[in-house]
């Protein structure tokens, strides 16, 4: 009993000596139990690991992005026991000098984040034309440990990336594309034809959150105002560009439409976009819109190369300008109109002009010269206008009594020794006028007399389709003579002279002397 008794007492004295002189040994203990936590923290960050995948637009690990995809590089840093770290800087960057890529954000750099470990960066094609295959590359450092990098390499192409989910679900916008005519104008109905087109075609881009294009998405059309043209294809689907396409015809109205272009997303949401606006102005010719102007009427027939400029304008029944490529083709029985390439010309915004020139053969004095326009219609027939131009020729040139018929004026008589004014009329013995341009000029002969044209000199061009001969008038003093001086009291009949000079560029001149016939003393 006392021994068991010694043994209890030696028991409690040990615990209480351990109790004492214990807090030293747990203290080492637990020293070298955190210096043991601390060598297996730096065993696990002594062998960080790094995997990176590249994400397409829609989220699907790929090795090939299209020059319009906008992509995601994302690579995931862990420690031996497979724990994300985070807070690491993770270094991106393309192998060689391809240049194909280019990095948002340009630093290249991101932070390793929650809860994964992940670090990332948006990755596209440098430019449209950034087609070929390269190396994505990242690198890290955790904790002075380099971690093994990570490569990919990835194919950049120029067509759309196949993605295995529902096209509807993804399609995040319509983007118009063009319109063929370029010049967004179509004809209406029957007027086609000569580079002239009467449907058109739109095209517009399905494209997701990522600017990527969706192939397989099916989009409706409709025609705004609904009436306004024939749509000929209300539905399509997206191609592997993202492209749809859709045509319209016009009907027999000139108007203005938009075209608008819906996709539907399985969620019942719709995305729509429509085109720029599409005219349908301009129609068949008329008649009654073709028009026939020119620079000059009255042409030397004495200056071969003589031209007048003939234009042509023509209209729809509308008013508008027949579109571009109506050919209008010109005959003339004299003189040589349009080029050796073409006998007319090809509108441009509803108008084209020809040259119409002086040359053989000639038509005679007095004979009209007619030129004729016309166009054919989609219908067969034709329609037609045409001008009359007068060939006069200076070596022609008198003064007439009649601004037609008549007889040639060789004198004047003189009621007065004042001012007095004498008309007559300059042109052709057939009835034409000058030619257009004509300079006429008025010279004394006889000492004293002071002569002076009252008519606008050149003489102008003559539009009239009745051709006439040109008014010209003349003042004549006679109160300077001095030879023989005027006296209208006396019986005694003097004569005195001035001459009528008819000039034009490129031919000779023409004198006409004219008599003035005075009362003067014997």
């Amino acid at each position: 009993m006392r021994k068991l008794l010694s043994i209890w007492v030696a028991g409690i004295l040990l615990a209480q000596l351990s109790a004492c002189g214990g807090g030293g040994g747990s203290a080492g203990t637990a020293t070298g139990s955190s210096g043991a936590s601390a060598t297996a923290a730096a065993a696990l960050a002594s062998k960080p690991s790094m995997t990176m995948e590249v994400r397409s637009g829609a989220g699907i690990a790929t090795t090939s992005i299209s020059v319009l995809e906008i992509a995601q590089v994302v690579v995931t840093l862990k420690n031996s026991a497979g724990q994300p770290i985070l807070g690491e800087i993770v270094t991106f960057g393309e192998t060689g000098s391809s240049g194909l890529l280019s990095f948002s954000p340009v630093a290249k750099t991101a932070l390793t984040t929650a809860p994964l470990g992940e670090a990332t960066v948006e990755v596209r094609a440098a430019n449209l034309t950034a087609v070929g295959a390269t190396t994505i590359t990242a690198s890290a450092t955790v904790s002075g440990v380099v971690v093994p990098p990570q490569s990919k390499n990835i194919q950049v192409t120029n067509s759309a990336v196949a993605v295995a989910i529902d096209p509807q679900a993804i399609a995040s916008a319509l983007n118009f594309l063009d319109v063929n005519p370029s010049d967004k104008s179509i004809v209406i109905q029957g007027a086609g034809g000569s580079g002239r087109s009467e449907s058109a075609t739109l095209r517009f881009r399905v494209v997701d959150k990522n600017n990527s294009p969706v192939k397989g998405a099916k989009v409706t059309f409709e025609v705004v105002p609904s009436s306004a043209v024939t749509l000929n294809i209300p539905q399509a689907t997206s191609d592997a560009d993202g492209v749809v396409v859709t045509t319209v015809s016009s009907k027999s109205a000139a108007t203005s439409v938009v075209i608008k272009a819906t996709v539907t997303r399985t969620d019942g949401s719709t995305t729509t976009s429509q085109s720029d606006q599409l005219l349908v102005s301009t129609g068949v010719a008329t008649q009654a819109g073709f028009d026939l102007s020119a620079t000059k009427y009255n042409l030397n027939s004495s200056l071969s190369g003589d031209k007048s400029i003939i234009t042509v304008r023509v209209v729809d029944k509308n008013g508008n300008p027949v579109a571009d490529g109506v050919p209008v083709v010109f005959s003339a029985a004299f003189g040589a109109v349009g080029t050796s390439s073409r006998g007319g010309c090809v509108t441009l915004g509803g108008v084209c002009s020809v040259d119409y020139v002086v040359q053989d053969p000639r038509p005679a004095d007095g004979q009209l010269a007619l030129v004729t326009a016309s166009t054919q219609l989609g219908d067969g027939t034709s329609i037609s206008k045409t001008l009359p131009f007068r060939f006069s020729s200076v070596g022609l040139l008198n003064l007439f009594d009649a601004n037609n018929a008549g007889n040639p004026v060789t004198k004047f008589d003189a009621t007065t020794c004042a001012k007095q004014n004498f008309s007559a009329f300059a042109g052709t013995p057939g009835g034409f006028p000058a030619p257009a341009g004509t300079n006429v000029t008025t010279t004394a002969v006889t000492s004293g007399v002071i002569v002076t044209l009252k008519s606008s000199t050149p003489i102008a061009d003559q539009i009239s389709t009745t051709a006439t001969r040109t008014p010209t008038d003349f003042e004549v003093d006679l109160s300077g003579l001095t030879a023989q001086p005027c006296d209208v009291t006396k019986a005694t009949t003097a004569t005195a002279l001035f001459d009528v000079k008819f000039t034009a560029t490129g031919t000779a001149e023409v004198i006409r002397r004219i008599q003035v016939t005075y009362k003067t003393a014997p």
